[in-house]
């Protein structure tokens, strides 16, 4: 039996709740892929990784919060001495997970990168209720095949099968 009719065997068997929830995750990672590139595009016209803006944010939110906790330990000793360097991590972590999601690329390292784009937002003091959401979005892009159900991994995973990059 070939790969491609073991797919077809398993599409098959599979019911109308798996096609629906496959179908669901398939359109949540494409609406984040589009937030994240869509986010990447603001930070590029704001001039995020080449300008000030990054440290103006940064002391702003600074001022908002409590200076007693982690998130300003977090801002004055790494974010605000590093704010060109952050903005261009940030720029490139968000075109990663942009093309990533998009192109069924990578996707569970995109979904990595979400992740970890969440948690340090969230530590850099800008945390609200959606941060959790958007991790556990995130999450689902790590643990399922997404790119295998349609993307680039499932093709690149064939022909570099030890791969980890396309699991």
């Amino acid at each position: 039996m070939t790969a491609t009719t073991s797919d077809q065997n398993a599409t098959a068997k599979r019911g109308f709740a798996g096609k629906l929830g496959r179908g669901a995750v398939l359109g949540l990672r494409y609406f984040y892929g589009l937030f994240y590139l869509f986010a990447f595009v603001n930070k590029v016209q704001q001039g995020y990784g080449w300008t000030d803006y990054p440290k103006q944010v940064f002391l702003k939110q600074l001022a908002q919060i409590d200076q007693n906790g982690v998130m300003a330990a977090y801002l004055t000793g790494f974010l605000i001495p590093n704010y060109r360097l952050v903005g261009i991590v940030v720029m490139l972590v968000w075109a990663g997970v942009a093309v990533g999601l998009l192109l069924g690329l990578c996707t569970r390292w995109a979904g990595v990168l979400a992740l970890f784009a969440t948690v340090n937002i969230g530590l850099g003091g800008f945390y609200d209720a959606s941060l959790i959401v958007l991790g556990l979005i995130a999450l689902l892009f790590i643990v399922l095949p997404t790119g295998h159900w349609q993307g680039l991994d499932r093709r690149l995973h064939a022909k570099y099968p030890r791969s980890i990059l396309f699991r």
